[in-house]
């Protein structure tokens, strides 16, 4: 019987995860599995692929309540075609929600690789000297023409300037006044009719 099936070992291997997901996800009823004499789990063989779609789905940032969800569409349905509009639907608002994804995955790896290569340049400097003075640089495009990590990674300590803990109370201070003086103008307006 045992070689018809897959161990927890097995299914480790597999999917590239550890045992403790594998039976957290039996645990959450993701998957399924029968006990050896010795108690020990085993798993038919098509519950690693189930296994290696749910680790996918995850990585892609699904929640375990929406994984539950879609492996179970079928049989929460009252008939097949309630449970298939059901499921279509659901899986065309997470195609939309990946390709939005994938979008904003996109445009990062473009401005990651941008600035990896400017950063290239920056090693040059950095190699010769221990601070470097990026604000001369005429080796690099003005900054407005950088990449968004280039200058939030590397030239931020130029760009920005130390928390002011005095001024942010200040501010907080003004808008506390500032919240004040509307809430009096409402009442007053409120007396006035």
């Amino acid at each position: 019987m045992a070689d018809k099936y897959l161990t927890l070992k097995d299914m480790t291997r597999g999917a590239g995860c550890t045992p403790r997901t594998v039976r957290y996800y039996e645990r959450q009823g993701l998957l399924r599995a029968a006990r050896s004499a010795g108690g020990h789990r085993l798993f038919a063989a098509a519950e690693l692929e189930r296994l290696n779609f749910v680790v996918s789905l995850r990585e892609a940032g699904w929640a375990l309540e929406e994984i539950t969800d879609l492996l179970g569409a079928r049989d929460a349905g009252p008939t097949d075609h309630v449970a298939a509009e059901r499921l279509d639907s659901m899986l065309q608002a997470q195609i939309d929600r990946l390709e939005k994804k994938l979008a904003v995955l996109g445009q990062l790896r473009e401005d990651l690789r941008g600035t990896h290569l400017a950063l290239q340049v920056c090693h040059d400097c950095t190699v010769v000297h221990d601070e470097v003075a990026c604000s001369t640089c005429d080796r690099l495009p003005q900054l407005g023409e950088l990449p968004r990590g280039f200058r939030v990674a590397w030239r931020a300590r130029e760009l920005s300037s130390p928390f002011d803990e005095r001024a942010a109370e200040e501010v907080e201070v003004a808008e506390e006044v500032g919240a004040e003086t509307e809430a009096e103008t409402e009442a007053e307006a409120e007396a006035e009719t």
